[in-house]
């Protein structure tokens, strides 16, 4: 069961339309998301199309994911059969929810820049950015749980990244080291997880309570003002969290807004316009619990979970101007 308190809040933050089709996601078996890892197959010299062709060739059933590039889903059915297949052996297959491959999209670093991953563990996206960035330039991916590091750098140099320095140390204090030094900033912030919960795992709700989530707001109000220091003028950053929670979410960016003034500026997520995620994503809210926040909010997106999709919440801030010097004053 899901704490009544968790369903309350749920039915204010969700359009009523919306309601029914979500809460049946709790209960339901998922889709397995996936996506290719083209840098081992690359090394390996092998593309894309070979890859399809060999996960047909063993009987796994999978199709790509309209409007998200590299993006597949194959039946929770099939998970085993993906997990078996000689592809994922080979290195050339990284199961991972389709939501999640979103924020590194909307991030988009191009080849050569500099890139930091402030909150890095277990490592799917830092990989996912260095295979947007063709293993060209530099990622400093950040983790400051000592186990969580070593699980990252494990996971990354499977997926065949060569582009990634390790830091292990505080996400929040990072850009003191390096002010002002990076064209993108990747925070996949710690939350509540409100987006993985399942109605028949208690382990996945054990210790969410509404104190809880007022917890991870404090954490990722100062993770975000971090991200912002470590933003170079011109540079973007993109926020992100796997929970339906407005604390953790829109208050989160609003307080940012309200701390940088004009210096930051929040953009419409570049997501597509057609497939799941396009019909999975509702603008963010401008009103939560008698707080108005900045309307600009409404330029950030919630993704619903629909069967394939896990809850995230994707935001993408560009940097107007310095910020470092003129906090330093005050």
């Amino acid at each position: 069961m899901l704490p009544e308190a968790f369903l309350s809040r749920l039915q204010e933050i969700l359009p009523p339309n919306r309601l029914g089709d979500v809460l049946a996601t709790f209960a339901s078996a998922p889709a397995v998301g996936f996506r290719l890892n083209v840098l081992n197959a690359a090394l390996a010299g092998v593309t894309p199309s070979d890859i399809e062709r060999r996960l047909a060739a063993e009987g796994v059933a999978f199709a790509a994911v309209p409007g998200v590039p590299g993006a597949y889903s194959a039946p929770a059915g099939a998970r085993d059969a993906l997990l078996a297949s000689g592809p994922y052996a080979d290195g050339f297959v990284y199961l991972q929810n389709v939501s999640s491959q979103v924020p590194p999209l909307v991030l988009a670093p191009a080849p050569g820049e500099r890139v930091l991953d402030l909150c890095a563990a277990p490592g799917s996206k830092t990989g996912q950015l260095a295979m947007l960035m063709a293993g060209e330039g530099e990622i400093v991916a950040v983790e400051k749980v000592r186990p969580r590091y070593y699980r990252l750098r494990a996971n990354v140099a499977a997926q065949g990244a060569r582009n990634v320095r390790f830091v292990l140390g505080s996400g929040a204090a990072y850009w003191h080291r390096e002010p002002e030094a990076f064209d993108r900033v990747m925070l996949d912030a710690p939350c509540s997880t409100e987006g993985r919960f399942r109605t028949d795992d208690p382990e996945t709700t054990r210790y969410w309570s509404e104190r809880k989530v007022r917890e991870m707001r404090r954490k990722q109000e100062r993770l975000l003002f971090a991200a912002v220091q470590a933003l170079r003028p011109g540079g973007t950053l993109v926020y992100s969290t796997c929970t339906f929670s407005p604390e953790e979410n829109e208050a989160v960016v609003d307080r940012a807004l309200r701390t940088f003034g004009d210096a930051i500026d929040l953009e419409e997520p570049s997501l597509p316009d057609v497939g799941p995620v396009a019909g999975a994503a509702e603008t963010g809210l401008s009103h939560w619990k008698g707080r108005d926040y900045d309307p600009r909010l409404t330029r950030t997106r919630r993704l619903l979970p629909d069967g394939l999709l896990e809850a995230f919440y994707v935001a993408r801030l560009v940097k107007r101007r310095g910020t470092v010097m003129e906090r330093a004053r005050r």
